[in-house]
């Protein structure tokens, strides 16, 4: 089977450093990946695992693995560790590309595959768009970007899927 991949890009006119910093701080984290859930916080503990917390509910929802700082870094979905988002950051024209890259698509059913595959190409549009804002310090154009896309917990707004 063959290997596939959602790929996103986006310029931002901002250091490496602090673009590295938005992605890899949970604090900062949590502002433009969970537009749509303002109450929730995000945690990184010891092993490199990210959790999603909203009030008494905690929730991990991918590990940090091959970090390359300020450069690079791959997170895994969990609990299977399936699909995996590579980060890439590279300086450029005064700025910094930073290049989004899921691969695993295979490894899943192929009604799954469709559906994780659909989702995930518009959600990392929005997400990284509402990244370039908040890096700004500007209003987040996709406030109600739906995140769980991006790891295949949301279908349709209708229901949820592990």
């Amino acid at each position: 089977m063959e290997h596939i991949t959602v790929e996103r890009s986006i310029w931002i006119d901002a250091p490496r450093e602090r673009v590295w910093q938005a992605v890899t701080e949970p604090e900062q984290m949590a502002k433009w990946f969970l537009p749509a859930l303002p109450w929730a916080q995000m945690r990184r503990d010891a092993n490199e695992m990210l959790s999603v917390i909203m009030g008494e509910m905690s929730t991990k929802f991918a590990v940090f693995e091959n970090i390359e700082s300020p450069r690079h870094i791959t997170s895994r979905s969990l609990p299977d560790k399936l699909i995996a988002t590579t980060y890439t950051l590279d300086e450029e024209r005064s700025g910094t590309r930073l290049s989004v890259m899921m691969s695993g698509f295979e490894a899943l059913p192929a009604d799954a595959r469709h559906d994780r595959l659909a989702m995930s190409s518009a959600a990392w549009e929005q997400t990284l768009e509402n990244l370039k804002a908040h890096i700004a310090g500007a209003e987040l154009p996709f406030p109600q970007a739906a995140v769980g896309a991006l790891f295949g917990f949301w279908r349709e707004g209708k229901e949820w899927i592990a």
